[in-house]
């Protein structure tokens, strides 16, 4: 997924809540279908992948499991579906609060807490996805599907990162010699180390957004330096 791909999901989602199928039987369906993600959402975010079952997920949505496998291969592929629609969501608020009336440091910090405030209550269900992309585990072994949907957060928050980089680069607040791929690698290991820590730890909000804020100022201040 791009991000141009992103808002084009994140559109798709919005039109997809607000414009069913006009047939009883096709909106019947879309509706379960609706009912089926929202249920998986709500208990991978409380429990995680492993945790959440599809029996679990179609009591949570009021279905039988035969209605959710009338609309689902299988967990994998609503854990997938999940995965992607939260990326869109949490990549373009990322975008969206990009401000170039903002320091570079302050800009890249911003633009992080706009995400982490998108994704806040989801921490367990972005680990989950992480575990998988961290160890190489496709959401589906079988299939080899699923790998490149949940790597794709990751991946995308770097490259939202280096898209500011890259900008603060061309307006000379960065040297041309400036490491920039590299720097938002660090920043992105930073942005999902702080998530995790502060997951694991209940961290407050705010402790976490600190920390943060000091870490991007010494990365930028080395770019600087370069």
């Amino acid at each position: 997924m791009t991000m141009y791909q992103a808002y084009e999901l994140k559109d798709k989602l919005t039109q997809e809540e607000t414009a069913l199928p006009l047939g009883a039987r096709a909106r019947s369906k879309e509706l379960n279908r609706l009912k089926i993600l929202a249920s998986a959402k709500a208990l991978f975010r409380e429990r995680g992948y492993e945790a959440a079952t599809l029996r679990d997920i179609a009591r949570e949505a009021g279905l039988s499991t035969g209605a959710v496998f009338a609309n689902f291969a299988d967990k994998n592929e609503i854990f997938v579906k999940v995965v992607e629609e939260e990326t869109a969501r949490v990549i373009t608020t990322a975008i969206d609060a990009h401000d170039t009336t903002r320091p570079l440091a302050d800009r890249l910090h911003h633009q992080l807490l706009a995400a982490y405030e998108a994704a806040e209550g989801n921490a367990r269900l972005i680990l989950s996805a992480f575990v998988m992309n961290w160890s190489g585990q496709t959401a589906d072994p079988e299939t080899n599907t699923g790998l490149a949907e949940i790597a794709s957060l990751t991946d995308m928050t770097r490259q939202v990162i280096l898209e500011t980089l890259r900008h603060a680069q061309s307006e000379g607040e960065l040297p041309a010699k400036a490491d920039i791929a590299h720097g938002a690698e660090i920043i992105e290991d930073l942005a999902f180390s702080n998530l995790r820590r502060a997951h694991r730890d209940s961290e407050p909000f705010v402790s976490m957004g600190e920390r943060l804020r000091f870490q991007i100022e010494l990365i930028v201040s080395g770019l600087k330096a370069a």
